[in-house]
């Protein structure tokens, strides 16, 4: 990606010219291939990340050693804060991915002299928390086919996945990744799938291509009173 691009990302906070000038003397790029894992749960938290190009998946391990999908990051999302100084997460890429790797310590300073830089973080920092509290309603008060349903809706709004004119959208993860992010095993993820297209909702096309036939239809029953575990 050319540095101009990356300057449209950055304008988005309405940065100062000074001070984009000076996180790109603090970032080194990062070229990725398809499963490189950024930082690593547990590991001390040195640098925050900006996505530039592709997309990045979340996930955490419990005490048990289940994982969590948490959800997917993409350009122009900022990763990486630390949780008492190391990383609550861990961070790879899905596709071929370019990170703008920002040291915490010299980004802190930046953002001690800008206050929109600070407003910026702040942002992304409410945004995350956000997130997080609108999965723990979805995996506490959905079953498994209303999560489903709500995954796909939240996929839907993030253009490098969905492509309005075919309306077909593109999962950035397996099944196995799926039924992490779900909370539930495979076969019950596989099983909710198969609901959705006998309701006539959806179409899988490939394992990781579906044709969403009822947009409407997928919000509403993610709305749904929850009925059952299935």
């Amino acid at each position: 990606m050319s540095r101009k691009s990356t300057e449209l990302r950055l304008c988005s906070y309405d940065l100062s010219k000074e001070n984009r000038e000076r996180i790109y003397r603090i970032a080194t790029t990062l070229n990725l291939r398809r499963g490189t894992t950024i930082f690593s749960q547990g590991a001390d938290a040195d640098f925050v990340y900006l996505i530039n190009q592709g997309i990045v998946q979340l996930s955490r391990f419990a005490e048990n050693g289940h994982r969590q999908v948490l959800g997917f990051r993409v350009a122009g999302d900022l990763i990486g804060f630390a949780d008492n100084g190391c990383y609550a997460n861990l961070a790879d890429s899905v596709c071929p991915a370019r990170v703008c790797r920002l040291p915490w310590n010299q980004l802190l300073r930046l953002m001690l002299d800008d206050p929109k830089l600070q407003l910026a973080v702040l942002r992304k920092v409410v945004h995350d928390s956000l997130q997080a509290q609108c999965l723990i309603m979805v995996l506490g008060q959905q079953n498994t086919c209303q999560r489903l349903a709500s995954c796909l809706v939240s996929l839907l709004k993030i253009h490098e996945f969905f492509d309005e004119e075919s309306a077909r959208l593109c999962l950035p993860l397996n099944r196995f990744d799926l039924a992490d992010y779900l909370g539930v095993a495979s076969r019950s993820a596989e099983r909710a799938f198969a609901k959705l297209e006998k309701q006539g909702l959806v179409r899988r096309i490939t394992p990781r291509t579906i044709e969403i036939l009822d947009m409407g239809g997928l919000k509403r029953l993610q709305l749904e009173q929850r009925r059952s575990h299935h």
